[in-house]
């Protein structure tokens, strides 16, 4: 008789708990709609806002012929009749010259033949786990899938993808399991959105045959526009990895944007709003708190992370947004070439960092998983600064004024060096201590710091020598005089303490 009233004892217990998590679940699933009201009342996480670093990769099919850039298999199918891809003709058919000259014709060696030459055979998740936390980043997102279509996971959605065809690997799978080991957040890179309309249908090609559709897509006129269906593909798709990998961040490259600019269709817009909820609904359900990026006008402002790619905001930004940029000018492996140098790169990231911005920096592995050894070099190098200087970094806020002095980029897109002036200064703050970054050591051995004053500090210390250095209040600025002996590099940081 005891063991009958425990057996339903338990029994009991059981239904109450699934009376409770189905109802929690019905509530998380209400928490969120898709109205903007809704959707910005979801904030920044405290690990994206405190983060500052992020890094992600582009890893891909279009890694293979490593030509120029990811954009390879629009690129190789380009025709002159297309009024689409008019916009660089010449720079175009040097893809054409290229692939038929190393592959053959474009029918009988389409851009799906390069799929076994990833082989992905000295690809290594804890290596990239372990060169991304040394840098002091926070979050990081695989290389889920880009423009062509071809999946990095074991997808049910997409047939052609990685764990079925070329490595026989889930990229994603691996890399989410061996950076979260490392303490970072994991998610997934995101450029599915333009795939509708990112193949040149030919009957000279092999996007023409039916049995390709799974990567290519269907068939469709030069100016046909999206159809429903393409944007239910490509919210499924995000589905799934939501469901599969539980992210805790999500870029949306921009080409989800383009139904609604090029043909006025809100098939995308209206799902990329049901995925974000879902996004934030489910991992509500989890106790999880995420980050979503945007660009362009995929959604509005506060409704999640606004990318603004390479370019750099002019002012600080009350809510955190997000630039990023790629290491070597490149986007996938496009081959052996120089990084940027890396006081470059420091430079523009203390910029954003200053206006209340996310740096997210991009890097290419080669087809067969191994980064060559200059966007190595400068990772480690970006890490043994953060090493020494990330207390001004981490856990920061903008100070009253992002600091004085031009520090822009000279190219839109994260393809180019970022320039300055000698005199540039930028501020960061952390609760009592300011943090004044200056990008050259000066000659005169004195720096200036504009406005500091006001800070009423009564200790400046050089951080990369943990030193005290004199200074003179000068009107509103701050008269600094450097050690003779030079310290630290790329960038150098002052810590004020009242």
């Amino acid at each position: 008789m005891n063991n009958v009233k425990r057996y339903k004892e338990r029994l009991l217990k059981c239904i109450l708990l699934v009376l409770l998590f189905s109802t929690s679940s019905i509530g998380a699933k209400e928490k969120y709609d898709t109205s903007h009201q809704s959707l910005s009342s979801y904030d920044v996480p405290q690990w994206y806002s405190e983060g500052k670093l992020g890094f992600f990769m582009h890893l891909g099919v279009f890694s293979v012929p490593a030509y120029k850039n990811e954009w390879y298999p629009t690129n190789m199918y380009y025709t002159a009749d297309n009024p689409n891809m008019q916009r660089h003709p010449d720079y175009a058919m040097s893809f054409v010259e290229h692939h038929t000259k190393k592959y053959g014709d474009r029918k009988s060696f389409g851009y799906k033949d390069l799929i076994p030459a990833l082989t992905l055979e000295k690809f290594d998740a804890n290596y990239y786990a372990d060169l991304i936390a040394n840098t002091g980043a926070t979050y990081f997102a695989a290389p889920a899938i880009h423009h062509d279509g071809f999946a990095m996971w074991d997808s049910k959605e997409i047939e052609w993808n990685s764990s079925k065809m070329g490595p026989k690997r889930d990229v994603v799978k691996e890399l989410t399991e061996a950076m979260r080991k490392k303490g970072i957040k994991t998610g997934v890179s995101t450029h599915y959105g333009r795939h509708w309309k990112y193949y040149n249908f030919r009957p000279q090609f092999d996007t023409w045959d039916p049995a390709n559709e799974g990567l290519y897509g269907k068939r469709r006129k030069d100016t046909d526009p999206p159809r429903p269906e393409d944007a239910l593909k490509w919210e499924r798709v995000m589905n799934e990895l939501i469901d599969n990998y539980q992210p805790d961040y999500i870029f949306v490259d921009g080409g989800v944007c383009d139904a609604r600019t090029e043909y006025n269709k809100d098939y995308f817009s209206d799902a990329m709003r049901r995925v974000t909820a879902n996004f934030y609904n489910t991992s509500s359900a989890l106790n999880k708190t995420v980050a979503l990026s945007w660009k362009r006008d995929a959604m509005q402002e506060g409704e999640g992370i606004h990318d603004t790619e390479g370019q750099l905001e002019g002012a600080i930004k009350q809510r955190p947004w997000q630039a990023h940029y790629t290491v070597n000018g490149s986007w996938g492996y496009a081959g052996e070439k120089p990084a940027f140098a890396t006081d470059s790169l420091l430079r523009g990231f203390i910029d954003i960092v200053s206006r209340n911005g996310n740096l997210l920096l991009n890097i290419g592995p080669r087809p067969d998983g191994t980064l060559d050894k200059a966007q190595e070099k400068a990772l480690i190098e970006i890490g043994e600064w953060m090493q020494i200087n990330g207390e001004g970094i981490h856990k920061t806020k903008p100070w009253s004024t992002y600091g004085t002095g031009k520090l822009n980029s000279l190219q839109a897109g994260g393809n180019g060096n970022w320039k300055y002036e000698k005199k540039a200064i930028r501020y960061t703050q952390k609760d009592d201590t300011l943090y004044a970054w200056f990008v050259d050591w000066p000659e005169s051995g004195q720096v200036k710091l504009p406005q500091a004053a006001e800070f009423n500090a009564n200790k400046i210390e050089l951080i990369s020598a943990n030193s005290s250095v004199p200074f003179t209040n000068k009107d509103n600025d701050i008269i600094v005089s450097l050690p003779k002996n030079k310290t630290g590099k790329y960038v150098w940081g002052l810590r004020l303490s009242r």
